[in-house]
């Protein structure tokens, strides 16, 4: 269960940085440590596959994207959310627990450091596309995948966010 200690000390430097921004750069290397220590091939990086699928999945929010709006800043956020979570967490629940409780967990756990960061109704309602990533992931074996989807229903969120303050 050593991932939740390492889960543990994202939620305190997310904390910390809530009081200095510097510490923000201590939650960047927490999020990254998986790829420093832990099998490379659990994350389908070399996977052309994974790609195809990710675009493919986010098809969807195409016709909703404000091209002038595209977040560039979220690329490499989204990658390393998706190699922490999926990638890691998701993989280490997935030796005790079936796959629809290892990405419940997982989800949850993912919803955890947005509401440290934004306490909002928004950040609340990660859980739910957080579920969409987790079995994208599961069932392509790729990170591009979830990260790739993770990526447009950010741009989603950001190119709709004050229709979406109006509906919620």
């Amino acid at each position: 269960m050593g991932f939740i200690l390492l889960y543990i000390f994202l939620i305190i430097s997310l904390i910390l940085a809530k009081l200095n921004g510097y510490f923000y750069i201590l939650s960047a290397f927490v999020l990254v440590s998986p790829l420093v220590f832990y099998k490379l091939d659990k994350f389908g990086l070399f996977s052309i596959k994974g790609i195809i699928y990710g675009f493919a999945a986010s098809a969807v929010y195409f016709p909703f994207l404000n091209f002038s709006l595209i977040p560039i800043n979220q690329i490499t956020q989204v990658f390393l959310e998706e190699v922490f979570f999926r990638g890691y967490i998701q993989n280490e629940f997935f030796k005790k627990f079936n796959i629809h409780i290892s990405i419940l967990l997982t989800s949850i756990l993912f919803t955890i450091p947005h509401l440290i960061t934004n306490f909002s109704v928004f950040s609340l309602l990660t859980f739910f596309p957080s579920i969409v990533f987790g079995y994208l992931y599961y069932y392509s074996k790729s990170i591009w995948t979830s990260a790739i989807f993770h990526f447009f229903s950010n741009w989603f969120f950001l190119s709709n966010y004050m229709l979406l303050q109006k509906i919620i």
